[in-house]
């Protein structure tokens, strides 16, 4: 099994490796308005076309996984998420770029994202699941934090984000059980949301 195949999915979400194809999907998203807030500054440019070259050729890596995030029960585009930083020798892995549309924040959708991303990363027997946060992004660190991930420190100045400001950011992660953890409480609240 790899990181991408089989596909990533569960009842609610498919996630599929990030192609070509997909790229007027992205740009008529209200992604291309948030990535200026969060993404970095890449040495190609900070336009939308940019972004999307740079992550299909880091996407041809062992290191990086772009995907695509569909609703199973509509078929519509979902959102955005990414491993970075995968080290399969050292059994670690970075969840990141993860962005959902706003309509879909508060619903379903979000944790069953993260449930096929954490459940791959078990099946793939990834011991450390990292996450780079911005520190102004208070809402995503929260919501990393419940899942159990702790916050080991924050790099200051340490990426100048597309908007052209400089961001300090916080390291989370979940290691070892603390994975295992995270996919039973999405699972349960996945189950809550489901019956609310």
């Amino acid at each position: 099994m790899k990181l991408h195949k089989p596909a990533l999915e569960n009842d609610l979400v498919r996630l599929d490796v990030l192609k070509e194809t997909h790229r007027e999907t992205i740009r008529q998203s209200e992604a291309t308005e948030s990535m200026w807030e969060w993404l970095p500054v890449i040495s190609t440019g900070t336009s939308f076309d940019s972004y999307v070259d740079t992550c299909l050729a880091a996407g041809q890596t062992d290191e990086f996984v772009p995907f695509v995030v569909f609703d199973k029960s509509t078929g519509q585009f979902a959102g955005l998420a990414a491993y970075e930083n995968v080290s399969r020798l050292h059994r670690r892995l970075g969840i990141n770029f993860i962005w959902h549309p706003p309509d879909l924040r508060g619903t379903v959708i979000v944790p069953a994202t993260q449930l096929a991303l954490l459940e791959r990363a078990l099946a793939v027997r990834i011991r450390r699941v990292e996450y780079y946060l911005p520190t102004e992004n208070e809402r995503a660190i929260r919501s990393v934090e419940r899942l159990g991930a702790r916050q080991e420190g924050v790099l200051r100045s340490f990426v100048r984000s597309a908007s052209g400001n400089w961001s300090d950011i916080a390291v989370l992660s979940l290691v070892g059980d603390e994975i295992k953890a995270a996919t039973l409480l999405l699972q349960d609240r996945i189950r809550q949301m489901q019956l609310a």
